[in-house]
């Protein structure tokens, strides 16, 4: 139900991270009254903003439907920088390098020619000069999106939040949300800080506890699943040449095990997330932090055949969570029993750039009951858990 009282409504934002502190940021701006509950420190790294860098990328291989938010994204990450007085977004570019023939990079093809995108096509000769420290494989060509670019998640969500505060935004960290109580005062949030336990009561909730969603809004167990990513930093022997502005964020597709997606050095090596198979994470909050030895050592292979002058073994090593949904597309929607709790989660790795966006959508379907972004393909009506009671 949207709100059309006059009165100014009340809202409470559950989890605070890369969802939370967009919607908490313009809900403030809108001039609504906000408090957000977050269990962890503001820009903590165990959820799914983990892992230090993220890719921005408008030539997108997830679908030409996504190019009209990302868009407005990229604008939106640029005006959240220039309020903060710190950048946000790098517009760097970011590459997809692969077999001409991967669907993926058949996708980033398609889409680029589908919207008129600045999609470079490098040769082997151009890509070899610009930037050498990918090794092309026989087949491989490499392209090139020029407002694409790297974004900083414990940075944004951090300057987003100061900025949520100054608009009138209410925080509370070390808070774990227990139980969303819907009367006919509104919805009341039962939660625990401390030893203590407390209530409040809102008109409105959003949920958008990343890899929690499941635990705040049981209902959805059956269609987001929480996975564990594994990531690995190699030190590079020329530093200089691995910074953002010589070695832009992007993904590889060169065949077998050849899949992953890589990152300049910000202070601490080159970022390689291999795109394999995902271990599922029954409790987020018994999060294993070990990383196989085994995983270790295909990384270090495929590092080795596809990249010049890395490090033959990672120096550090990092894991974090992601809900993911059966399609890889995110969830917005209000629960169809609870009318007054809209959830967001599942953003299946690729939701941190759409942030301002689908906070945006959110907050417009909130306070109005209707958006007029191209979200439709993120509605939880999609899951057949949407017609059975307690969803």
């Amino acid at each position: 139900m949207e709100i059309t009282s006059s009165r100014q409504p009340r809202v409470g934002v559950v989890g605070v991270g890369t969802m939370g502190s967009q919607v908490l940021h313009q809900l403030a701006a809108r001039g609504i009254r906000a408090t957000g509950f977050e269990r962890f420190e503001i820009g903590h790294d165990r959820g799914a903003a983990g892992g230090e860098t993220r890719i921005f990328r408008i030539a997108y291989k997830e679908g030409g439907m996504y190019v009209p938010l990302l868009r407005r994204a990229r604008r939106a990450w640029q005006e959240l920088g220039a309020q903060a007085g710190i950048n946000l977004l790098e517009p760097v570019g970011a590459l997809t390098v692969g077999d001409r023939d991967d669907p993926d990079v058949r996708t980033v093809t398609e889409v680029a020619e589908q919207w008129g995108l600045d999609l470079d096509q490098l040769d082997a000769q151009s890509a070899a000069h610009r930037f050498p420290q990918h090794r092309l494989l026989d087949g491989d060509v490499m392209l090139l999106d020029r407002e694409g670019g790297l974004l900083h998640p414990a940075r944004a969500i951090c300057e987003t939040v100061k900025l949520a505060q100054r608009a009138g935004a209410e925080v509370r960290t070390g808070s774990v949300v227990e139980e969303l109580v819907e009367n006919e005062y509104g919805v009341t949030i039962r939660y625990r800080r401390g030893g203590e336990v407390a209530t409040a009561t809102f008109d409105q909730v959003i949920v958008c506890t990343g890899p929690w969603i499941t635990q705040n809004v049981p209902a959805l167990r059956s269609e987001v699943e929480v996975r564990r990513v594994a990531l690995c930093w190699f030190c590079p022997d020329k530093p200089r040449h691995w910074t953002p502005s010589r070695f832009p964020v992007g993904i590889r597709r060169s065949g077998g095990s050849n899949r992953f997606s890589f990152f300049p050095d910000v202070g601490g090596g080159v970022k390689i997330n291999l795109h394999v198979d995902k271990t599922v994470v029954e409790d987020p909050d018994q999060l294993d932090g070990s990383v196989p030895e085994a995983y270790v050592d295909e990384v270090s292979t495929v590092v080795a055949r596809c990249m010049n002058g890395l490090s033959p073994r990672p120096s550090a090593l990092h894991t974090y969570m992601e809900g993911y949904t059966a399609d890889n597309h995110g969830i917005i929607g209000r629960l169809p029993d609870t009318p007054s709790v809209l959830a967001m989660g599942g953003f299946s790795g690729h939701g941190f750039k759409l942030a301002p966006v689908f906070a945006g959508s959110a907050v417009d379907l909130l306070l109005t009951g209707a958006t007029d972004l191209p979200i439709d393909h993120l509605s939880l009506s999609r899951f057949a858990t949407a017609d059975r009671p307690g969803v």
